[in-house]
């Protein structure tokens, strides 16, 4: 079929799978879409009622809620940054669970509440323990009603916002969340979940590397009764993710629509659009995941071995590895090891252990659940000269805050200035080419400040380091297109002395 794309997804408990297709191009619902900006959209699976999040609205000084009754779809009004966020979660007839975030003191809070409809009264939902530390916060409740799923910043979290699950028990109370883990949740943002009426299959947006543009959809599933085994996440197909930035999927199966929001910029003035759906029943083609190594024999005979090599030239390098209980040296850059002997130095999923060679800016790699058997890890060049990018300084859009993550990267350039105490550096703050130019610079010498005065709260002198602003003026890729555009939005350092 022309301009169809395949998705294969459970929609049931059985051993089934319904293959969708999406059909044609999605479509703008301009009877919803306003110049205010939509955003967090969910849907009833059990009705045709529909909850959104509307930008840009409001002057009354309170959290409210409009009810739309020609279209049926609950508005919820939103002022980002000034009276905190509020975005649906999701219905329990005619109530509505929804997200709130408020500012207070320097730190962010973040509540679940339920909103009555018929008395309009607002109560907070008891979740043990909940911490969200980030400003935005999202989530979704399940088609039973039996799970919540949020995207927020917790103490567990490997990046910015990650997703949970929490369960309502027997009584109707809802267990502390649970993190989802490394399959899902990754060193970046992933926000809007939505589980379909399986409980296994769990689409979320992310703006980790390889997308097509700033936020992507993808979908994973659920293999086992646990929540922390997954499905590797695989992105929707190009006819639902941009290079602008797509969220808050949802569907109901049996309507023949799925819906999400886009918006075309990073502005992020976003619209709901539907795009249409066809099912059909084929045989399960996704095969369980299985544990690779399940004998001692296999721990002794499976062998990872990683490389450590300069990233220009490719050479081996003598390199050290530093593991949550020690280290190792090779003057070959070759490191062989058992799965048995990495479990023995409390190598295992989730661990971080660095890389270092002297002269080069070391690397921290996170051990993943299933590792390749060979891993090559390129370290940048501190020489006099050398310019490193800093690929994982990362800023909250539009600002020169530093989101949460970015000091790991920028711990290890504190690492190197303390281990060669003579080096100075110049950072060098970049843009694309998008926007007021004279914005662009101004913006890029905000976010080197920002990071010049972490480096320096760290204990390094500020008489070796410099920075500068060039906004957009030193593209390294094309600004034609967004996947090649977000490569000139960077922070980089140049080692001026040594």
């Amino acid at each position: 079929m022309k301009n169809s794309i395949i998705v294969i997804l459970l929609l049931s408990a059985s051993s089934v799978l319904a293959q969708i297709a999406f059909e044609g191009e999605a479509e703008p619902l301009d009877h919803l879409n306003s110049p205010n900006g939509q955003n967090y959209l969910v849907v009833d699976p059990g009705s045709d009622k529909m909850a959104l999040t509307e930008q840009r609205s409001g002057s009354d000084g309170q959290t409210d809620l409009e009810f739309l009754d020609s279209v049926g779809v609950y508005v919820f009004k939103d002022w980002l940054g000034i009276k905190g966020m509020v975005s649906p979660i999701g219905f329990e007839g005619n109530d509505l669970l929804y997200s709130h975030v408020f500012f207070d003191k320097g730190v962010y809070y973040g509540l679940v509440m339920k909103l009555l409809k018929d008395s309009q009264e607002r109560i907070p939902v008891s979740i043990p323990y909940f911490v969200n530390k980030a400003p935005i916060q999202s989530g979704c409740l399940s088609a039973d009603k039996k799970y919540l799923i949020l995207s927020a910043e917790s103490n567990d979290s490997h990046g910015v916002e990650d997703l949970y699950v929490s369960i309502r028990g027997s009584d109707g109370s809802w267990s502390s969340l649970k993190n989802l883990g490394l399959k899902i949740n990754s060193a970046y943002q992933e926000v809007t979940p939505f589980l379909a009426a399986d409980n296994k299959t769990l689409f979320f947006a992310s703006n980790r590397p390889g997308g097509a543009g700033s936020f992507d959809i993808y979908f994973s599933r659920r293999l086992d009764d646990y929540w922390k085994n997954w499905s590797d996440p695989e992105l929707l197909t190009d006819h639902i993710n941009t290079s602008g930035s797509e969220t808050s999927f949802a569907f109901r199966a049996e309507e023949g629509w799925a819906y999400f929001i886009r918006s075309k910029d990073s502005d992020g003035y976003g619209d709901v659009y539907k795009v249409k759906m066809q099912e059909g029943i084929e045989a399960d083609t996704i095969s369980e995941a299985k544990n690779e190594y399940q004998s001692e024999e296999d721990l002794d005979s499976k062998r990872i071995q990683f490389e450590v090599a300069d990233a220009k030239s490719g050479r081996l390098l003598p390199a050290t590895l530093i593991t949550p209980t020690g280290s190792v040296s090779d003057s070959s850059g070759r490191f062989n090891f058992s799965l048995g002997d990495l479990f023995a130095m409390d190598v295992t999923a989730g661990s971080k252990v660095e890389f270092k060679s002297e002269g080069y800016l070391p690397k921290i790699l996170e051990i993943a659940d299933k590792m390749p058997l060979k891993t090559s890890i390129s370290l940048a060049s501190i020489a006099k000269g050398e310019t490193v990018q800093l690929q994982n300084v990362l800023f909250r859009r539009g600002t020169a805050d530093l989101m949460p993550g970015s000091e790991k990267e920028l711990d290890l350039v504190v690492e190197v200035m303390n281990d060669n105490p003579k080096i100075k550096i110049l950072l060098k703050g970049h843009t694309d080419n998008t926007g007021d130019p004279v914005r662009n610079v101004r913006l890029s010498e905000a976010r080197v400040k920002s990071v010049k005065e972490y480096i320096i709260s760290r204990g390094v002198s500020p008489y070796r380091v410099s920075g500068k602003g060039f906004g957009g003026n030193q593209p390294i890729a094309s600004n034609e297109n967004e996947e090649t555009r977000k490569l000139n939005r960077r922070v980089e350092f140049e080692v001026v002395d040594e």
